[in-house]
């Protein structure tokens, strides 16, 4: 019996697409001088900063550019950072449900907080696991097992949602229920091929699965 259900964040319950474009573009063209294709970030979203910033700039400069970029993004969140329609009302709906809900992202809690704020959707959560919270990151599934932990569930009890190869791999090596989101920002043929357990169109038809 499913009593949690998880969500990634960016690009699942906020629409940070622009937001992170700008910022990465912001970084790469200031402090490495290069232009990187939009499609090449976007397959990048999921993965963890540090890990992004060192396929550019190596170990090296890593620290930095994710330094710089953070500073940008949180500049910029107000700008940039829109609400996914629909979020909002489908968290009150599955928490009316009954149901525990949870944010499993690979954003620093800072970041995530900002955007949830903004969102108005950070007090339906009973459980937050941040990139700051483990040292191996999606798509291994060591992020849903530790929020798994926190809640005393099984993975039969669980499901995560998202938007992205790496959610759907990290849920399924974790052993929950998965759910892909079909707005993907990220390639909506590649989540398809990563066969989650659920497709959505809209986030709102989470609430005829669940």
């Amino acid at each position: 019996m499913i009593k949690a259900i998880l969500f990634d964040l960016d690009g699942t319950l906020i629409d940070s697409t622009e937001l992170i474009l700008t910022s990465f573009n912001y970084v790469m063209k200031e402090y490495l001088n290069k232009e990187v294709p939009e499609e090449e970030i976007r397959s990048l979203f999921g993965r963890p900063l540090h890990y992004q910033m060192a396929l550019f700039g190596g170990e090296e400069k890593a620290q930095l550019l994710v330094e710089k970029y953070r500073e940008h993004n949180l500049k910029s969140h107000e700008q940039y950072l829109k609400s996914i329609p629909g979020a909002k009302e489908t968290l009150i709906g599955l928490k009316n449900n009954g149901y525990i809900l949870g944010i499993v992202t690979s954003k620093k809690e800072d970041a995530a907080r900002l955007g949830m704020k903004i969102c108005g959707i950070e007090d339906y959560f009973d459980v937050f696991v941040f990139s700051d919270d483990v040292k191996i990151h999606k798509p291994e599934p060591e992020p849903v097992l530790f929020a798994l932990r926190k809640l005393g569930l099984e993975p039969k009890e669980a499901v995560y949602v998202g938007d992205s190869t790496y959610d759907v791999i990290c849920g399924q090596k974790a052993g929950v229920e998965t759910v892909g989101v079909g707005y993907t920002p990220v390639g909506r043929e590649a989540l398809k091929a990563s066969n989650p357990d659920h497709w959505i169109e809209k986030i709102t038809e989470l609430l005829e699965i669940y």
